[in-house]
């Protein structure tokens, strides 16, 4: 028997959801940090520059296989990141030795905003990639059954679903986690917030239209012919 070259559709689903739940952990993490890139019309956070790879996997998996495996990425996700945010509150309440009190205030002060930013981040994390999803996957039916589903409508496809995930993502987790209501130490006035949502939207929707042509429509053509020959086997 001849030797598989390459990846198989499985280890291909496996590799991207690992990536995926990787991207999603660390977006989350970034997401305490402020950018303003030395403009002060340009406000986000640093998870934006990382979570148009959330989005791009989405748009993959949803075209390989189907809006029922990505929502199942998406809510794993969601889990894992909500886990590791409610640990890292945890551990800011575990007493260290004195000698690294700078080292614990450091790490306390990232995860600072506590139960607040993580619904935050994971309320709207799963919203805005159910959204994505949705909308990917409904928008490729109609296409499919009107015979127009080709690398053109793909791109403008990903394109708007990500729009509006982005949108929702960036609105929720903003709004949620840091409108001036008095709730935690770290909140920012709503000009600001309005700001961060809409610039960080731009940015990202940036990024990935530059993307989608060079990874996103290339990486899907190739999963799609692995797994078309191996339903033919």
């Amino acid at each position: 028997m001849a030797r598989r070259k390459g990846l198989s559709s499985r280890e291909w689903l496996i590799g991207l959801s690992v990536i995926y739940v990787v991207v999603a952990v660390m977006m989350n993490i970034f997401c305490m940090k402020p950018l303003s890139f030395g403009s002060p019309v340009i406000i986000c956070d640093a998870g934006l520059l990382i979570s148009w790879g959330v989005f791009l996997i989405s748009n993959i998996i949803v075209e390989v296989w189907d809006e029922r495996t990505s929502i199942i990425l998406v809510s794993f996700a969601a889990i894992v990141s909500f886990s590791v945010m409610l640990l890292a509150l945890l551990i800011v309440k575990i007493p260290t030795l004195a000698e690294y009190q700078d080292q614990a205030d450091a790490f306390a002060k990232i995860f600072s905003n506590g139960p607040r930013t993580i619904i935050a981040s994971v309320v709207a994390f799963w919203t805005g990639n159910f959204i994505n999803t949705h909308i990917i996957y409904k928008v490729r039916m109609k296409l499919q059954r009107e015979m127009r589903d080709n690398k053109y409508f793909f791109f403008l496809r990903a394109a708007f679903s990500t729009l509006v995930g982005q949108l929702a993502d960036n609105a929720i987790f903003m709004i949620l986690a840091f409108a001036p209501i008095g709730l935690s130490v770290y909140e920012m006035n709503m000009y600001d917030i309005m700001t961060a949502v809409l610039s960080g939207t731009v940015i990202e929707l940036v990024v990935e239209t530059c993307l989608v042509p060079f990874i996103t429509i290339p990486l899907t053509g190739k999963i799609k012919k692995v797994k078309a020959q191996e339903d033919a086997a």
